[in-house]
């Protein structure tokens, strides 16, 4: 018996005797610092663009100053996003500081944004010789457009106003759709409002204007003209009572001026409340321009990112989705509403929006924008299943660039939080074939490997891994964490002598230069391989190993050098047990409880010791050994593990004495840890030993106990098993109790959620309680009850038994761990023997011959059933 193993506590207890539950060994990891997720990063950088895009700036860069500050991302675009954010806020001296301060590479993107800054300022002979550095090949398609509109700007300011006509055009053509579209032409209508320096006579004279061509057309923009000269004096107050009164005075039919007018008016006397508010939204309400409508939208929406305001453009928004008549950006209308129901956490409303916009604008170019709203609503729900399938369509709206790319990840990272591993790996594939900017292709790689193991496709893990390790981009650090995720897998799952080989096979490999790789992960790697030495049968090598780790332990932390020390204690310990060398074992444990004795490796080492006792059948010395480290360590994890193994030692030595003081240690592990996992367990192997000692209404109270108080538990359906069997026990003298039995029985063998062996075990216990049942009533003389249960136990036997688990589905019958095939033979056993009673002579041999051909166990017994029917001179 080993107390070696690792996380199979299911299967483990699945084994006919729930001999031992699991233990894992101490592995000598520092402890892991914060997990960084790169979803929730672009989930950031994908709220900070639509901010952008929909008319919050100052949110905009909040967010992309919050992950310039985490020193992660792409922050190149990062910079250019901030540096974009400022300048739509009018805060061009900070976006010039930032771009002044950004390390990178100035490219054409850099250039342009440092044009906007000059022209902003309205400096203009700065912004034409910027502009002339700016490679326009580097642009992106959004980029391109500012560039025409910067090129009107230019052409403005040089008074080429047919120019600067066709550019702003161009521009506001090559807005990707009408919130960008909107975006250039407030920025346009913001510029016609700086004038520049304007004198109290440019004012006076601009006024005798508005005087001499009163109530004609051409004084609406007159005296738009002259309120931004008023507004540029500081005589703001004048400025909005003079556009107040040409409203007032504006004939009705006049509608695109009056639109123009409100616009104005709400861009001098701010969105925020008053005359400028009031403008805003009677603009938004019965407007007929609809890109001045956005326009509106967006300075409302800016001006109303906290209460009461907030509030109030909620209701404004409410209104004019609920009017009867659609209105005539009813699109934008819902998503701007669906985005401030996702800033307050009101998803449902969110999600609504967001699927309205989609139902009813089915070719809208803000589906993406829809998409991505109910992507974050599922991310922020912890609904990652549902959030990659929205990212996969938000993914779909998008041509190939940088947000495409992000959304890949964002895909991958929303499998693997699913747990959806398989769907995870492929996705990561994905990316590596369009990487973003920003994320290390050593990271994706990484995640692709980690996504094949969590998968459980070790095979394709390795082969993925081994692929990988030839691109130059896959990092020593991202490389050597992969391959220690995969040894440690294959180590869990047995295949010990691949595990061993990898490592080997990588510390025999080309050393990675120095600051590639922290010592630290190289220290674990070589005591690893020492682990995986003597797991592999080759102690003489394990001495040899941990002899050598000193040498790796250079620059490590103390607390690690600590772990290793002591951990290496630990296997040369067990490294000479397995050479058997006792003395020499011995004395190693004893050192190492004294050179490290609050050490997890201490603690463990009387598990080696327990077990050194168990393989010569001292279980009294392991149980008191086992027993003391419970005594001495109270506070440690494995604690209530050392007194359920005790309490196995106890039973180990059969007598109902020993039974008892079984029972005793399970009970003081309950008591004294009844938060552990192991109560389950200890409880179980309990209503075990009551059984052994013919206590079954003791045993009968224990099962029900864990069948109620662990409903939810993985293995709750060993409990409701063992409560099954426990009725069947008792079912001779009590009818009720074969009743109960029955009952739990079909349920556990119809249950498909069940383990297959389980189901098999349910189904022979079935059919054998209706065996004993028919057994009844021939001692009774009731032919007609016997000849029913027979058929009974027949029907369960073959039909739900051999035929379902064996002989149908070949995939089912793989499942079969060794307790299946055990109870499997013993159902073919019985089968055969009810066959032979019933002089189906053929049908029983066929079912014994089953055991041979399926190779289960009870051969032997197969054989000697067999041979009765065999004649002499026939047999081999």
């Amino acid at each position: 018996m080993r107390f070696r193993f690792y996380f199979l506590c299911t299967a483990m207890l699945a084994a006919p005797l729930a001999a031992q539950l699991p233990l894992n060994s101490p592995v000598p990891l520092a402890p892991a610092g914060a997990a960084v997720s790169t979803g929730d990063d672009l989930l950031t950088l994908a709220a900070a663009d639509r901010a952008q895009e929909m008319g919050f700036p100052t949110v905009a860069a909040g967010l992309y100053r919050t992950l310039l500050a985490s020193q992660r991302g792409d922050r190149g675009r990062l910079t250019l996003g901030l540096a974009s954010a400022l300048l739509d806020d009018g805060r061009a001296a900070e976006a010039e500081h930032v771009l002044e301060s950004f390390a990178g590479p100035r490219d054409g993107a850099w250039y342009l944004r440092m044009a906007l800054v000059a022209a902003q300022q309205q400096r203009n002979p700065t912004a034409r010789s910027r502009l002339a550095e700016v490679r326009v090949e580097e642009l992106n398609p959004a980029d391109r457009a500012w560039h025409l509109y910067l090129q009107g700007q230019v052409a403005d300011a040089a008074n080429d106003v047919v120019r600067a006509k066709e550019f702003y055009q161009q521009a506001e053509a090559a807005a990707g759709n009408s919130l960008a579209r909107a975006r250039f032409m407030l920025a346009r209508e913001q510029a016609r409002l700086r004038l520049g320096p304007v004198s109290e006579a440019d004012a006076e004279a601009q006024r005798k204007n508005l005087e001499q061509f009163q109530l004609r057309r051409i004084s609406y923009g007159i005296a738009r003209t002259y309120a931004a000269m008023l507004d540029a004096l500081g005589r703001r107050s004048d400025a909005i009572s003079l556009l107040q009164r040409q409203l007032a005075t504006m004939p009705a039919e006049e509608r695109e001026e009056r639109d123009t007018t409100r616009l104005v008016l709400g861009l001098i006397a701010g969105a925020g409340e008053g005359a400028g508010r009031t403008a805003l939204a009677e603009l938004l309400r019965d407007g007929t321009d609809r890109d001045r409508q956005r326009i509106a939208l967006r300075l409302v929406a800016r001006a109303s990112n906290r209460d009461p305001l907030r509030a109030d453009f909620r209701r404004k928004l409410d209104a004019l989705i609920g009017s009867p008549s659609p209105h005539p950006i009813l699109e934008d209308l819902l998503l701007f509403r669906a985005v401030q129901a996702l800033g307050d956490k009101n998803y449902v409303q969110a999600e609504d929006d967001a699927r309205a916009l989609l139902q009813k604008f089915p070719g809208s170019p803000l589906k993406a924008h829809a998409y991505w709203v109910l992507t974050a609503s599922a991310w922020e729900q912890v609904r990652y299943r549902t959030a990659a399938d929205y990212a996969v369509k938000a993914r779909a709206e998008l041509s190939p660039g940088p947000t495409h790319a992000q959304l890949g990840v964002l895909v991958a990272e929303a499998w693997f939080r699913a747990r959806d591993f398989r769907s995870a790996a492929d996705a990561y594939a994905a990316t590596l074939r369009e990487p973003p900017a920003g994320i290390p292709a050593g990271d994706l790689m990484f995640q692709r490997v980690l996504a094949e193991i969590a998968a459980g496709a070790l095979d394709s893990a390795q082969t993925v891994l081994d692929e990988l390790a030839k691109d130059p981009a896959f990092d020593a650090m991202n490389l050597w964490q992969a391959e220690w995720n995969l040894t440690r897998a294959l180590q869990v799952r047995g295949r010990t002598a691949g595990a061993y080989a990898r490592v080997n096979r990588l510390l025999a490999g080309p050393r990675p230069a120095k600051g590639q790789l922290s010592p630290e992960l190289r220290a674990r790697m070589a005591w690893l391989q020492a682990r995986l030495s003597l797991d592999a049968g080759q102690p003489e090598q394990t001495l040899r190993l941990v002899d050598a780790l000193p040498s790796v332990t250079e620059g490590v932390s103390p607390e690690l050098k600590n772990e290793i020390a002591s951990t290496s204690a630990l296997l040369k310990g067990e490294a000479n047990f397995e050479l058997g060398r006792e003395p020499a074992a011995l004395e190693l444990l004893k050192k190492l409880r004294a050179d490290f004795p609050r050490s997890d490796a201490a603690v463990y080492s009387y598990f080696d010791e327990a077990e050194h006792y168990v393989k010569q059948d001292k279980t009294v010395e392991a149980q008191q050994l086992l027993t003391r480290l419970a005594d001495e360590f109270p506070n440690n994890t494995y604690a209530p593990y050392a007194l359920y193994q005790a309490a196995l030692q106890a039973e180990r030595r059969g007598q109902d004495a020993n039974l008892a003081e079984a029972n005793k240690l399970i009970e003081d592990l309950v008591k004294k840890y009844p938060q552990s996992e192991l109560v389950f367990y200890a409880r179980l192997k309990q209503g075990d030993l009551l059984r052994k000692l013919n206590q079954f209404q003791q045993a009968q109270q224990v099962y029900e106990s864990l069948v109620n108080n662990f409903g939810q538990h993985k293995d709750v359906i060993l409990a409701q098993l063992a409560l099954a069997e426990c009725h069947h026990a008792q079912a001779a003298g009590d009818p009720a109790h074969a009743e109960s039995a029955t009952v739990l029985f079909e349920h556990l063998r119809d249950r498909i959620d069940a383990p297959v062996d389980v189901r098999v075990e349910a189904g022979f216990n079935l059919g054998y309680l209706y065996m004993r049942r028919g057994a009844a009533a021939r001692d009774k003389g009731d032919t007609a009850r016997e000849q029913e249960s027979a058929a009974l136990a027949q029907e369960v036997w073959w039909k739900d038994v051999v035929h379902e688990f064996l002989v149908k589905d070949p995939e089912l019958a793989a499942q079969l761990g060794a307790k299946g095939r055990y109870w499997m033979a013993r159902t073919l056993v019985e089968l055969g023997a009810l066959f032979e009673q019933q002089e189906k002579l053929e049908q029983a041999k066929e079912a014994w011959l089953l055991i041979l051909k399926m190779n289960l166990p009870g051969e032997d017994i197969a054989k000697a059933r067999l041979a009765r029917f065999t004649t002499p001179e026939a047999r081999p």
